[in-house]
């Protein structure tokens, strides 16, 4: 005769529901306003992404928007300490989250909003003037491979004292380049943009 199996209680599980019941009960919407903080966390890791892209068009020290980055983060989090440990639900700790999380948090959602913006004004509304060089590659290689990347190849110039790594598309043979030609304009902070570079062919 077969024994038959003991199904055993998740206590965690018993513990939690009853917990986040109370919760959604004493805060209007909360689901829908932890779903709206959470989307903050998303929404920053997207424009933290495209302001690195930004920032390698762009002739700054990468101390500067890093600053903006992580002091958001810093600043904001005493002020949305207590939303964050409501509407960001934590059984164990109900109404309390590890000050770790909420920096994080911060520095990810207010932080890459904010830098993206300091980086996309810089670069969107620039000086009409252009300036027009050819440069001396000083260096060459390829960045770290990612799960879909291919490791962009790039190049290391030095303009008027900068020091920059100019990234191309997948599949430039990049070897075969000494000089690229940039087109660089005021950004609107003051920091210089490339709007245009081509390589220039030769044996590096």
């Amino acid at each position: 005769m077969k024994k038959k199996k003991k199904k055993y209680r998740n206590p965690d599980i018993e513990y939690r529901q009853p917990l986040y019941d109370i919760y959604k009960s004493k805060y209007p919407y909360y689901n829908l306003k932890s779903n709206a903080i959470g989307s903050l966390f998303l929404v920053g890791l997207f424009f933290t992404v495209w302001e690195i892209n930004i920032y390698r068009e762009t002739f700054i020290s990468v101390y500067i928007p890093l600053s903006i980055w992580i002091l958001t983060g810093l600043i904001i989090s005493p002020f949305f300490k207590r939303t964050f440990n409501i509407f960001c639900f934590n059984p164990y700790t109900p109404g309390e989250t590890a000050i770790f999380w909420h920096i994080f948090f911060n520095i990810i959602s207010f932080g890459g909003m904010l830098v993206f913006l300091f980086m996309w004004t810089n670069q969107t509304y620039c000086d009409k003037s252009k300036t027009i060089e050819t440069v001396r590659i000083n260096s060459i290689g390829h960045l770290a491979k990612g799960r879909n990347g291919c490791g962009n190849p790039y190049a290391k110039i030095t303009y008027q004292g900068n020091e920059k790594e100019l990234v191309f598309s997948c599949g430039t043979e990049i070897e075969k380049f000494s000089q690229v030609y940039i087109e660089v304009q005021k950004g609107f902070w003051g920091y210089k943009v490339i709007t245009k570079k081509t390589l220039f062919a030769g044996q590096w």
